[in-house]
């Protein structure tokens, strides 16, 4: 019994670690890579003039800033193939996951759907391990099979959750920045600069402060130019940060450019509104401290105390017990 209970906690240990380091592993490893492709691909440029000169008008159209694919979506794999054809929304749903995460490289798709096999594969081998070397009264093939359906579940599930908390922690450092950015777009407009110039301008100054955020007005400035409608570069911006303060920013400059108002006064009401917003976040997780202190003070801080308070106590009883059974 002692076994089991000591191999249910280590397999909920291993999945806990699992599930906490595995998007800093991810995000390291594609950053490694792209790193590397990028050098692959500087050092097979060539340095003749007039090679760019013929061939600018395809490195134009097939090399736009990454908004381009090229092939399929999933790579050459037969598996992912068969299954993107088999159920799109679901690669659907995983692209959308993707872009809110900020992984928009070519081949993001398919190394998350290489992540989701590896675990599906590391929790089959790890269940069908626990089940078939314990006392569980379970036959070999119904080990099997459950290994199998739950570790197929289960890796798709952990590496969703792993990649929302990577879009919720790039969620939370764009809204924390909106402020700032309206405030910024407020100086810009005022200044005499247009809405793509501002944009540009916002992006360089945010580089240090959030890069995350200027990333998102650099692709936002770059697609302005690129894309005739405005309200379907906004709403792109919308698509890929999921944040309702950069909704709301984006209904707002769209429904200026559209009918024309004043988009400083707009903006200088927003900047105030995001203020208060954000003062109002700090104040209410400052409410919820107290209650998110209670835990860790009942069991990292009064046992201290505890053992502070009555551990002489309890040794000088010991040893006047003592004292007195030895007399």
């Amino acid at each position: 019994m002692l076994e089991t209970v000591n191999t249910i906690i280590c397999f909920f240990v291993a999945l806990i670690a699992f599930h906490f380091i595995l998007p800093h592993a991810k995000q390291l490893v594609l950053k490694w890579i792209s790193e590397y492709r990028i050098l692959v691909r500087i050092k097979k440029l060539p340095s003749s003039k007039e090679y760019y000169e013929d061939n600018e008008d395809e490195a134009t159209s097939s090399e736009s800033i990454g908004l381009s694919q090229k092939g399929s979506a999933v790579g050459d794999s037969v598996l992912f193939n068969y299954i993107a054809q088999l159920n799109s929304g679901l690669i659907e749903e995983m692209e959308t996951l993707l872009v809110k995460a900020g992984m928009r490289q070519h081949n993001a798709l398919e190394e998350f759907m290489k992540s989701k096999l590896t675990a599906a594969v590391a929790l089959t081998l790890i269940l069908f391990l626990v089940l078939s070397t314990n006392d569980w009264g379970i036959p070999i093939l119904g080990a099997l099979i459950i290994s199998i359906i739950v570790g197929i579940y289960g890796g798709h599930k952990l590496t969703n959750m792993n990649m929302e908390m990577l879009a919720e922690k790039r969620r939370d450092a764009i809204e924390h920045g909106v402020p700032d950015l309206v405030d910024l777009l407020v100086i810009c407009s005022e200044s005499g600069l247009d809405l793509n110039g501002s944009i540009r301008r916002i992006a360089r100054e945010l580089r240090t402060s959030n890069p995350i955020l200027a990333d998102e007005m650099s692709l936002t400035a770059i697609e302005l130019e690129m894309i005739a409608d405005s309200r379907q570069v906004f709403t792109n911006l919308e698509n890929r940060t999921d944040s309702l303060q950069i909704k709301t920013l984006s209904k707002t400059l769209s429904q200026s450019i559209e009918y024309g108002s004043s988009l400083s006064v707009s903006l200088r009401d927003l900047a105030i509104e995001s203020r208060q917003k954000r003062m109002l976040d700090a104040e209410a997780a400052a409410a919820q401290a107290p209650t998110l202190l209670t835990l860790p003070m009942m069991f990292f801080i009064m046992p201290c105390l505890f053992i502070v308070m009555l551990g002489p106590v309890i040794v000088g009883m010991i040893r006047s017990f003592t004292r007195g059974g030895g007399s």
